[in-house]
């Protein structure tokens, strides 16, 4: 990537230099997970290149309502070929490759600027990638592009920036949540296959919960934390977004610093039993009218879509142990590093801010920056005498969680994501939410949100958390509640820009079973052909019906 476009500077070239007609493929890409998309291309219905022009489409599409991505990677479609050319000599590197993976904009892409959603920082660039971007290149990912966040990450209720609000997914009226919004909408949008966000204490969990997906913040320390825009150093940390469970745990074992085989888990169990779930009644507790949102309550629908959710788990076979008093204590967040991490990292980078007092006199951001202690510019907090009472509270509270579990025997504790009806994007800016024990993952323990269904249109989610370093107990259980509940749904306000024909879908399940007799052979090389060769140009609605019917006559011949 040598150097990044704003967005609508790049689309406008595409859109000059491109026909008008969308790209369509013999399936609908919106729909389908990542084995889906890699076996789609292994059955010659799609190429990498394909899948690009896709996502670069949608991106123009609908960028402009939701206001997710900030900035495209304008090698992309060159890299797209590059893959396809990699994938016919030799394969696959992994099930990550040749597909777009979006990031959010605190994090670095070389020949992208990393903004952390202020126009401040328009033109800071980063010498390299940040480990965690690397991983995915080497895996053969192609990062499409930077997302929109809540400016320096401080928010988890909205994502708001100097580039403007980030939308909701499914209701354009309604916040995207944060701090890692852009991201969150643009994946689940379909604006990209996965995508990248960094979570304090929520901002990869709460946009997930808000826009139905699944959304991990791993063990702390387990994804490399470089070529960060930090807000807390003791907290932050990268964390994989997707549609699927399945998706994150391929993203997962990519961006993993360690040896990791988290796809394997995803079908270590074929039920529950034996599992038992925590659920944290702290809170789950109803105000007296059922209605509405008290201090400390949870808002009745969402408390139904909770019980729903125990009611599913408990169906796979898992034991449910109700726990009134698993959070117990706090500590606070560490933001008087701000200043100190903010100019550390500029030393990676190159641009016209190189140090957090020039950013303030500039004045190009839009968030209140008053919380910053500029006493703290040139020395670490954390390497101070000030830091220790809040390392001791940090290390007693994970003792408590830990004797928790263990007083309790669960596997993992359960609580909903977000307690309160979903905020309007304006309303977030200047009301919080009632969300769960943030505290709890991040003090270094895994949490996964997972979808537990819509109330009136919104989606909303639930947590699950479980000790350090035990990821693939969240994926194995979230996989069987997942494939279980089958929450996903792809947003009616960014529908796919192409359709695939019922004829077409009909054609293609006789031609993808296996072990068939001799007799399909003939028509199903037609059959291939037309598939491998698939464009807007060449569809044809005869055609499809036609080698329909010959399927359903030669299939009714064989039978009888």
């Amino acid at each position: 990537m040598k150097e990044a476009l704003v967005l609508t500077s790049f689309l406008g070239a595409l859109n000059s230099n491109v026909a008008t007609t969308k790209t369509e493929a013999p399936v609908d890409i919106t729909e389908m997970n990542i084995y889906e998309i890699q076996e789609a291309v292994d059955d010659g219905y799609l190429t990498y290149e394909k899948i690009m022009n896709i996502y670069l489409e949608r991106i123009e599409e609908y960028n402009d309502q939701y206001n997710a991505v900030l900035y495209i990677n304008e090698n992309a479609i060159e890299e797209a070929k590059k893959a396809d050319q990699e994938y016919k000599e030799n394969g696959r590197s992994s099930m990550l490759f040749g597909l777009p993976i979006l990031v959010k904009d605190n994090i670095d892409v070389k020949g992208m600027p990393t903004t952390a959603g202020t126009k401040a920082l328009k033109d800071n660039y980063p010498k390299q990638n940040a480990p965690a971007v690397q991983n995915i290149i080497d895996a053969g990912g192609i990062i499409i592009g930077k997302s929109n966040m809540s400016e320096f990450a401080i928010s988890g209720y909205n994502s708001y920036s100097s580039y403007g609000h980030v939308y909701n997914a499914y209701n354009l009226k309604y916040s995207s949540y944060g701090s890692s919004g852009g991201t969150a909408v643009g994946v689940s949008a379909n604006l990209a296959v996965a995508g990248l966000g960094t979570d304090t204490g929520g901002s990869v969990r709460l946009p997930s919960a808000a826009n139905n997906l699944v959304g991990l913040r791993p063990t702390w320390g387990s994804v490399s934390g470089d070529g960060v825009i930090k807000y807390d150093k003791t907290r932050d940390t990268i964390g994989p977004i997707t549609r699927y469970v399945e998706d994150n745990a391929i993203l997962m074992d990519i961006l993993s610093e360690k040896e990791t085989n988290f796809e394997e888990s995803l079908t270590k169990r074929q039920d529950l039993k034996g599992v038992r779930i925590g659920v944290a009644t702290q809170f789950m507790s109803l105000n007296s009218a059922k209605t509405g949102i008290a201090t400390s309550n949870i808002d009745y629908d969402i408390y139904q879509s909770m019980q729903k959710a125990i009611n599913n788990l408990k169906s796979l076979g898992a034991e449910i142990v109700y726990i009134s008093d698993f959070y117990n204590g706090y500590y606070s967040f560490n933001d008087q590093s701000f200043c100190y991490d903010f100019n550390e990292y500029l030393k990676g980078t190159t641009g016209t801010i190189r140090t957090y007092e020039q950013l303030k006199k500039s004045k190009q951001f839009v968030s209140d920056m008053s919380w910053v202690d500029m006493n703290w510019c040139n020395t670490d907090y954390t390497k101070s005498s000030l830091y220790t009472n809040t390392k001791k509270d940090m290390d007693n509270f994970k003792t408590n969680v830990k004797n928790k579990f263990n007083k309790y025997n669960v596997d993992i504790v359960i609580y909903p994501t977000i307690r309160s009806k979903l905020s309007t994007a304006t309303a977030a800016r200047t009301t919080s939410t009632k969300t769960a024990a943030y505290t709890i993952t991040a003090s270094g323990f895994p949490s996964m949100n997972i979808q537990i269904g819509s109330i009136n249109g919104l989606y909303y989610g639930m947590e699950m958390v479980t000790l350090a370093n035990n990821e693939s107990e969240l994926y194995s259980i979230g996989y069987l509640y997942q494939n279980k509940t089958n929450y996903y749904k792809n947003p009616s306000i960014s529908k796919n820009l192409y359709s695939v024909s019922n004829e077409l879908k009909e054609m293609k399940k006789y031609h993808d079973k296996e072990d068939k007799p001799s007799q399909y052979n003939y028509l199903d090389s037609i059959t291939k052909n037309y598939l491998n060769n698939y464009s807007s140009q060449t569809r044809s609605h005869i055609k499809e019906s036609a080698i329909l019917s010959l399927y359903e006559l030669l299939n009714k011949n064989i039978k009888a």
